[in-house]
């Protein structure tokens, strides 16, 4: 590794490091995705069932067990189950993605276009939230990317053995989040080496025994849970494989149009699509052409194709996988931002080409995106003193359904105890203004204002992650109904209604929640339940129990999205 490369792996490492790991656990737990997936972990260090546990009483886990063996060997070692440790495997994944990524396009390209990739990923707003959050979508996708990497690898050595490295992430993959961790790498390597002009049939010799092998860790598994569970563990695995795919759930699954997959593309890349968006405006259309020239379309169309085909190695790979993963998302009813996440690399990788083509050319797009991103770290800034001053009023967010809760986070803001170190954090962004700032007015170079908007955006990033997130989503946060609950209830079992799962504050209360239909107590206890199906209670179960209202809450559940009732039962 050469002296470029050796200093700029270790400052990509050294900053994604500083920017993800230190205020992972910063940031209570406030929506029922990560409390769903840490309450998993926490039920296996319980019950010692590492196949197939069981949570709320009756739940089975309906994802493969390795996000949750990671959370738990994690926790293990940190004394529990925790914010922190439960998003600390996400962390460490995108640490190793970045990192070999990196490796990999350095060594097959170049560093400047390492770096820059790395620091768009790094800014990313669809990964950055992915890599601080305690969901399987990370982990999965960096074993993906990780498995393109090394099958790209074997290619280029002519494919000779096994690539035992690559089947182990690609089983590693599939235990994370299913057959889709072995689907992806290997359906891409085979197409690229068709576009390369392998016959089909040796291509798909060459790929059959490594997509067999690394689906070994995960039949083992299916086979293993198929004996704690039976057939109601299948049917779950069907419906979250097979039936996702083809929009065919009992319950609603993110069902989404086809456009939705390129706004979120959009959105995923934010900031850096307001820079590709500015860009624009500096292209000469006349002169560029989408076709190659020729005496008729169809001829245009063969020489384009035969144009696309002949890229570089490296370049021809990155459009595959890019297409191939975007295409095949498109297809089943069921859409999520997170499902796009494996493209971002490679998405990376063509946008810092097109970035360090456009600082070759001196384009104004960088000088006017840093002053942007400078006035949006001012304008936070800005705002924040604002609010910790007492100056806006509450009035400014009206009386509407969300009024109140827009003026809890107002005043959280306004309340909250700051060290000096979180002071610090807070002035971060403005520092970084000033920096750029001085830069432009400096005329700095195209390449050093590109930079100089990558550092604001990651300054306002961990300024986020450190303070402002953590203050104002704590409101939102089902742990202050954990409070109100354990006033009540200081130990035991709380049933919830209607089938619905309180993910947050079960996590809050070590798995003590029920189901109150399923398990139909005896006895005396205590419930709580949406005030939505209020009435739904009384009419099914008020001829058997008498409720007693103990309270009804004024902030609504952030599982939920409803206000929460408290009632005692009795059986009469």
């Amino acid at each position: 590794m050469s002296d470029d490369r050796k200093k700029a792996f270790w400052f990509i490492a050294l900053l994604s490091v500083l920017v993800i790991l230190p205020f992972l656990g910063e940031t209570i737990f406030y929506s029922k995705g990560e409390p769903r997936e840490a309450i998993v972990a926490l039920s296996m260090l319980e019950s010692g069932n590492w196949i197939l546990p069981v949570n709320y009483g009756t739940d089975i886990a309906y994802k493969p067990p390795f996000f949750y063996w990671a959370i738990a060997a994690v926790s293990s070692l940190l004394g529990g189950v925790t914010e922190y440790s439960s998003r600390l495997p996400s962390a460490l994944a995108f640490l190793a993605m970045q990192l070999v990524f990196f490796t990999f396009i350095a060594k097959r390209k170049d560093v400047k276009t390492a770096f820059l990739a790395s620091v768009l990923l790094l800014s990313s707003f669809e990964v950055h939230r992915a890599a601080l959050a305690c969901r399987v979508d990370m982990v999965q996708v960096s074993f993906i990317v990780i498995s393109l990497c090394l099958l790209f690898r074997w290619d280029e050595k002519g494919c000779r053995g096994i690539p035992w490295l690559a089947v182990l992430l690609m089983g590693c993959a599939t235990l994370t989040k299913g057959p889709v961790g072995s689907i992806f790498p290997c359906a891409c390597i085979g197409l690229y080496q068709l576009l390369r002009g392998r016959a089909f049939w040796k291509t798909f010799f060459l790929l059959l025994p490594v997509g067999l092998l690394s689906l070994v860790p995960y039949a083992a598994w299916i086979g293993a849970a198929y004996v704690q569970g039976g057939q109601s563990f299948i049917d779950l695995v069907l419906e979250e494989n097979t039936g996702r795919f083809m929009g065919k759930m009992s319950y609603d699954s993110h069902e989404n149009p086809v456009w939705y997959n390129f706004l979120t593309i959009i959105w995923g890349w934010v900031p850096w699509t307001l820079v590709l968006l500015l860009s624009l405006f500096s292209l000469k259309w006349k002169n560029i052409s989408w076709l190659p020239a020729g005496a008729s379309f169809g001829e245009r169309i063969r020489k384009g194709w035969d144009k696309f085909r002949a890229q570089s190695p490296l370049q021809l790979f990155t459009w595959v996988v890019i297409l191939f993963i975007f295409i095949f998302y498109c297809i089943p009813k069921s859409k999520r931002s997170v499902y796009l996440l494996p493209i971002y690399p490679f998405m990376a990788v063509l946008m810092a080409d097109y970035l360090l083509a456009l600082v070759q050319r001196g384009a104004k797009v960088f000088k006017v995106s840093a002053v942007i991103f400078a006035s949006l770290c001012l304008i936070l800034t800005t705002v924040f003193l604002a609010v910790r001053f007492g100056l806006i009023p509450d009035s400014i967010f009206g009386t509407g359904r969300h009024a109140a809760e827009n003026v809890a986070y107002m005043h959280a803001l306004e309340e909250v105890a700051l060290s000096i170190p979180k002071w610090c954090l807070v002035a971060l962004p403005l520092i970084a203004a000033v920096c750029t700032w001085v830069s432009v007015s400096k005329r700095a170079g195209a390449y050093s204002l590109l930079y100089s908007a990558a550092g604001c955006m990651l300054c306002l990033f961990v300024s986020l992650d450190a303070v402002y997130q953590p203050t104002v989503l704590a409101v939102k946060s089902d742990k202050h109904l954990v409070k109100q609950i354990r006033e009540q209830v200081p130990q035991g079992v709380v049933y919830s209604y209607a089938k619905m799962s309180f993910y947050g504050a079960n996590f809050y209360m070590n798995d003590q929640m029920r189901h109150f239909e399923k398990d139909l107590p005896s006895g005396e206890g205590y419930l709580v339940l949406p005030t939505k199906v209020k009435e739904s209670l009384f009419e099914e179960f008020g001829d058997k129990y008498e409720f007693e209202e103990i309270f009804l809450t004024t902030k609504r559940s952030c599982d939920l999205r409803d206000r929460i009732y408290m009632y005692k039962f009795k059986e009469k």
